[in-house]
């Protein structure tokens, strides 16, 4: 158990500190609303650092606010993306947790993430993308989908 919380420990201050040590680059970060098909709702906090220009590394946090109240998915993202303006498609891989508070067990997370920008104007986008997420925990895999939208900003 102290193990399991040391590693998502260490994972969220990873996380921080990818969100916080943003330079001088250019990043982005946004906010956005998921929905699973059970109908749990998650908001999402995120900030993109470009590493090319095809290639990002993305961290989120989320927040479920009904059902698991206090369900928090952290993770970390690496997309490849190519833009054709005003629309820029992404795919990409990451790993995270799911900290849960008791009586539900947190648990290690790896995700699989599909999805598009659109750039009305700059500096402005908006993001519509599905994440299937495969959890760990107790023992077991669960899987299951999560569909987002939202908004970047990027500085």
């Amino acid at each position: 158990m102290q193990r399991r919380r040391a590693a998502v420990q260490g994972l969220v201050l990873f996380v921080i500190l990818a969100v916080a040590g943003v330079s001088a680059t250019a990043f982005t970060v946004g906010a956005g609303v998921g929905v699973d098909p059970t109908g749990l709702l998650i908001l999402t906090a995120l900030a993109e650092l470009p590493f090319t220009e095809w290639l990002d590394l993305r961290t989120q946090i989320g927040f479920s606010t009904d059902q698991i109240a206090g369900l928090m998915l952290a993770g970390i993202d690496l997309l490849v993306h190519q833009a054709f303006p005003p629309v820029d498609p992404y795919i990409g891989v990451g790993i995270g947790a799911a900290i849960t508070p008791p009586p539900f067990t947190t648990g290690f997370v790896v995700e699989g993430v599909a999805g598009a920008r659109v750039l009305p104007v700059e500096p402005i986008a908006l993001f519509l993308q599905a994440r299937y997420l495969m959890r760990y925990s107790a023992g077991a895999w669960t899987t299951g989908p999560l569909y987002e939208a939202g908004v970047q900003i990027r500085f």
